[in-house]
């Protein structure tokens, strides 16, 4: 098996390429040679080209992870996952062309732009994480994919802002966290009215079945049954 120094370097090779090739116009060819390993090799680190994509993301997670600053908790929940954001596209900066390709191909391929929002949305989820935000069930689904459509929306900015500070940027993940406050305050009020409800739906489902004949029930019919037996 390969090193994870090797690992790492088909990666890097694979998101150097990227800066200036989209997703479908790279050869796992080309990720060898940039490597400087052999084709089975690659092979060995990956399933292809969409594993190495989000073997890379991955390793952004894991980055701003481990830049997570425990004075944060201090801090509102909004301000948190600001400061998350940022140090995630601070992150992102030195691959900025690679981003750019990739949304080239989303724009596209609606199988990857998918593929993408999947991948964006497990890494939202870590983001979370960061921020000291952490849900469970569906409503981690639905919070990290409202994060993962309002990132996408905010790295188009982040793409076109080229000002000292990137003041766009910081703007839009502003306004994307405020109108994001405003609808899990809406979902949290609807969830408090439906709640009684559901746990009403949750006690009739635990119920047990109980069969009936055409005659009655099915302690009638089986009743009936063992009187008719000899």
């Amino acid at each position: 098996m390969p090193t994870e120094k090797t690992h790492q370097k088909v990666i890097m090779s694979f998101i150097g390429l990227l800066e200036t090739h989209r997703i479908d116009q790279i050869t796992y060819v080309q990720i060898a040679e940039n490597a400087d390993v052999k084709i089975e090799v690659v092979r060995a680190c990956c399933n292809g080209k969409l594993d190495l994509l989000s073997a890379f993301m991955r390793e952004i997670d894991q980055k701003v992870l481990k830049e997570r600053d425990p004075d944060l908790m201090d801090e509102t929940p909004r301000d948190r996952l600001f400061d998350v954001l940022m140090c995630r596209l601070d992150m992102l900066e030195v691959h900025r062309e690679a981003v750019r390709n990739l949304r080239k191909t989303a724009l596209k391929d609606p199988a990857f732009a998918l593929h993408m929002h999947k991948l964006v949305a497990r890494s939202m989820k870590w983001m979370l994480v960061a921020a000291g935000i952490e849900e469970f069930g569906m409503r981690s689904v639905g919070m990290s994919n409202a994060l993962a459509v309002g990132f996408e929306r905010v790295v188009r900015v982040w793409l076109d802002d080229d000002a000292p500070g990137r003041p766009k940027v910081m703007v839009a993940v502003d306004d994307m966290l405020a109108n994001g406050e405003k609808w899990m305050d809406r979902a949290c009020k609807v969830e408090k009215v439906a709640a009684p409800f559901l746990e009403g739906l949750g006690r009739l489902c635990q119920r047990p079945l109980r069969g009936k004949s055409k005659s009655g029930s099915a302690s009638d019919a089986s009743t009936g049954a063992a009187e008719a037996q000899p």
